[in-house]
């Protein structure tokens, strides 16, 4: 009897069969009903907070919440989404041509051993490896206080373009390699 049939045949087994086989090792059991109480109150758990928030939240969803005027008497959400999705593009306008064409050095051009190729690959999984809240700290300290661009999409732009960087090369170098 191979892998697969030995898998089917426990697939097809009823109800009192698994009982018995439960039985038989009733730590088994009881590992599967903690498991299932667990799945039951995360989900429970999730759902009241979902609730909560749809329940306390949607009195307060209006269209004046993504009016193009953001003043006082209107606080609008539409312009932060508009910056948002400016600063997005060009961070990727920044780091998709530097990152695939690191990729493709790596991948394509650049000898197996040489010491370039290693400093780059440690440099990428050191930056993929650092939280974002360092990332933000870095792209303050140096892109706002240092060149002095002030609050900036621009200074978001580049600190994201950094973060995203070891990202697009690791992913464009998998694409290459399968």
């Amino acid at each position: 009897m191979n892998e697969q049939t030995a898998i089917k045949a426990i697939n097809k087994q009823g109800f009192k069969q698994k009982m018995k086989a439960y039985m038989k090792r009733p730590g088994s059991f009881i590992l599967l009903i903690l498991v299932l109480l667990a799945a039951i109150t995360t989900v429970g758990v999730l759902g009241t907070l979902v609730g909560y928030i749809l329940i306390n939240g949607l009195p307060y969803l209006k269209p004046s919440l993504f009016a193009w005027t953001y003043n006082s008497d209107n606080v609008s959400m539409m312009p932060a989404i508009i910056n948002t999705l400016i600063m997005t593009a060009i961070s990727l306008l920044i780091s998709v041509p530097f990152g695939m064409g690191a990729a493709v050095y790596l991948v394509e051009y650049a000898k197996k051993g040489n010491k370039l190729v290693g400093i780059i690959r440690v440099t990428a999984e050191t930056l993929s490896g650092i939280p974002s809240i360092i990332y933000g700290l870095f792209g303050m300290l140096f892109f706002v206080t240092t060149l002095g661009w002030g609050y900036s999409i621009l200074a978001g732009a580049f600190t994201l373009a950094i973060m995203v960087l070891p990202v697009i090369m690791r992913t464009t170098e998998e694409a290459l390699l399968s």
